[in-house]
């Protein structure tokens, strides 16, 4: 009964679309601070606005992150080895076409 597994969920897939999430979210806030810094198409000028800045910012830093660490997320998932891989190839397995061309025979016309 010591190796039995313990029932409950299991957290690993969540636990790695998290990590995944986060280094996106943390890459994409160093590609908005690198736009501030460098003060790219003037958005250096407009956080920099009292009345207009935080708010610019924010909205900027909630979209980077959202679609930077669904990005990683997704890119993550997609590069998951799957179990048809597992077959000592060294890569992704080859598809045979499912259609094969076939040579047709055509009487040639005289002009």
């Amino acid at each position: 009964m010591k190796n039995m597994r313990r029932k409950g969920i299991d957290w690993r897939l969540t636990r790695f679309l998290l990590t995944h999430l986060a280094l996106g979210a943390v890459s994409g806030w160093i590609f908005v601070g690198a736009l501030f810094y460098f003060n790219v198409g003037g958005l250096g000028d407009l956080i920099a606005d009292p009345a207009s800045g935080p708010l610019a910012a924010i909205m900027l830093l909630i979209v980077v992150t959202i679609t930077w660490g669904s990005a990683a997320m997704g890119t993550a998932v997609f590069l998951l080895p799957r179990e048809e891989d597992d077959e000592g190839k060294g890569g992704r397995a080859m598809m045979t076409p499912a259609l094969q061309p076939a040579l047709a025979k055509v009487k040639a016309h005289r002009r």
